[in-house]
């Protein structure tokens, strides 16, 4: 099975980055992952090197950051680094229409 994983926390950013994480490891032993959206304040993960560092773990998984919450929070497109890819909706509904299942993590 196919995975997508969007990242859309109402509050706790962190709490909801670190959840699917651990929810992106699991289905990376048994399926595959289409990629995973930092969408709302989950974009501040490219403010986060610690937390950038652990997602490196899932090589194969394309890991996508929302353009247009960067800009609404006023983050510079500088501070993403690789595997992290600035994208905007469009090339992430062609990615979730990959998948088999989306999973949104609130």
């Amino acid at each position: 099975m196919r995975f997508c994983f969007l990242i859309n926390p109402s509050n706790d950013w962190q709490q909801a980055v670190e959840h699917c994480l651990q929810l992106a490891k699991q289905a990376h032993i048994d399926h595959e992952l289409a990629g995973v959206f930092f969408y709302g304040t989950s974009v501040h993960i490219t403010q986060d090197i610690e937390r950038q560092t652990q997602w490196q773990i899932l090589t194969d998984c394309p890991l996508f950051v929302c353009r247009t919450m960067m800009d609404e929070l006023h983050l510079s497109e500088q501070d993403v680094t690789a595997p992290f890819k600035v994208i905007g909706m469009a090339p992430w509904i062609m990615t979730m229409e990959q998948a088999d299942r989306i999973v949104e993590i609130i």
